[in-house]
């Protein structure tokens, strides 16, 4: 069976969000009564199918972790999700803080910012209290950053080159005064979504090594610096957290290992054949192969 496609009623609009590039509005969805945020794909992208199935990678996981559902509009194609802040509470974006803690921050600049180094944002995820809203804690996840460790994981696996500083925060609970880590969201640029087919086609069969699908994914750049030095490959910044915190780490490879190819291969067989070609398909899970790949052959070295 495939994933289903929610249709919206075209007077369905109701307020419009304000972050971010991509054309997006809050509406009312009078069928489970929750408020749901619609967010419109750039055409040629892939970065609908991207969302709904980076999500769904984030369930097999066991992270915390906004869920996606396909959606369209007006004709326009795009995916919804529940907003996961609770009534009279907000979403602190980690901009926020930052620029609270570091003189001069470009909290409007999401790219090529020095200043966004890991060291930084590791020490203020550290000091928040609580684990996200309904995430239930184990015996080796115990605090946020613990859990911000398997967000990190994620990042590499799904080559998401796209954490920068709007993409991680925290929701205050005004009513019962409980700051908590957000569950991880926007992952949409994961998986060689904008990669055409034909590049797709020519690096799944090349036999230029310099060219594979492994050389793509080692190339792949995370938005943290190291100290303003150095922008970070996103296995970098997951080594920089699990150096920090090797238990996590290790639970979070241990889960990543657990995972079957028979289970991720039923994920994008969920998705509608016109919303995802077969070369995409077999490129994200190339993908995803690799990244696997390269977290495990790092796992030894972590955990002595």
């Amino acid at each position: 069976m495939k994933y289903p496609v929610v249709k919206i009623p075209a007077d369905g609009y109701d307020t419009i969000e304000q972050l971010g590039t991509k054309e997006k509005f809050w509406f009312y969805d009078e069928k489970d009564s929750t408020t749901k945020l619609f967010k419109i794909g750039r055409p040629g992208t892939g970065e609908n199918w991207s969302e709904k199935a980076t999500s769904e990678l984030a369930k097999l996981l066991g992270l915390s972790c906004a869920e996606y559902e396909f959606a369209i509009w007006k004709e326009k194609e795009g995916v919804i999700s529940k907003l996961f802040v609770p009534q009279n509470g907000r979403l602190v974006h980690g901009n926020e803080v930052l620029e609270k803690v570091i003189k001069d921050y470009p909290k409007n600049k999401f790219y090529k910012v020095r200043d966004y180094n890991i060291s930084t944002t590791l020490a203020i995820i550290k000091g928040v209290p609580e684990l996200p809203l309904g995430y239930e804690k184990n015996k080796t996840i115990q605090n946020p950053i613990d859990l911000f460790v398997g967000y990190l994981m994620f990042d590499c696996w799904i080559s998401n080159q796209d954490r920068h500083h709007e993409n991680w925060g925290f929701v205050l609970d005004i009513i019962n005064k409980t700051i908590h880590l957000a569950p991880t969201y926007d992952h949409a640029s994961g998986l060689g979504c904008r990669v055409s087919d034909k590049e797709r086609n020519e690096r799944l069969t090349t036999n230029d090594k310099r060219y594979s699908v492994e050389t793509f994914v080692g190339k792949t750049k995370s938005a943290f610096y190291d100290k303003g030095l150095k922008q970070l490959k996103t296995i970098e910044v997951f080594l920089v957290a699990a150096k920090q915190n090797r238990k996590a780490a290790e639970f979070w490879l241990n889960k990543l290992e657990s995972i079957s190819q028979a289970e991720i291969k039923n994920i994008f067989t969920k998705i509608p054949n016109k919303l995802i070609s077969g070369p995409a398909i077999d490129f994200a899970l190339a993908i995803l192969e690799a990244n696997k790949k390269r977290l495990l052959e790092v796992k030894t070295g972590l955990i002595k």
